[in-house]
């Protein structure tokens, strides 16, 4: 288990009402939480958008890089949860103009199909792990 002074918050009003940090940070690696595409509510953005729900997912892993002087090129691995396998590998151009603006590769990856995920309606959750600046 992590110790509390471990445990980091992206927007902490939100992670405490999910009940969990979005970084962990441990030995100069930052382990993130699962990040979906939701508003500041947690409330779903882009139903049945593959793209829209791509996009918002950066944009969300951006904004919660930035808190810990992090960017894009500093994440090394991704586990993506779709619950689409052939729309995520269609929009898969949205996430690399992503990594483009940051100039930052695609990291080691591994896409898993599944069911449902936490949301109803969401398509993708990525799991992302990053080195500490």
């Amino acid at each position: 288990m992590a110790r509390f002074e471990d445990c980091l918050y992206a927007d902490e009003k939100l992670d405490r009402k999910l009940g969990f940090p979005r970084f962990v940070k441990a030995q100069g690696m930052l382990y993130m939480s699962g990040m979906l595409s939701a508003d500041e509510n947690f409330d779903l953005v882009g139903a049945n958008d593959m793209e829209a729900q791509i996009a918002r997912v950066y944009t969300r892993l951006e904004a919660a890089l930035a808190t810990q002087g992090a960017a894009l090129q500093h994440v090394v691995s991704e586990i993506l949860f779709t619950t689409d396998l052939e729309a995520l590998s269609a929009a898969a151009h949205v996430r690399r103009t992503f990594c483009d603006r940051h100039e930052a590769s695609i990291p080691a990856s591994t896409a898993v199909q599944v069911a449902a995920l936490a949301l109803p309606g969401a398509m993708l959750e990525i799991h992302p792990t990053a080195v500490a600046p």
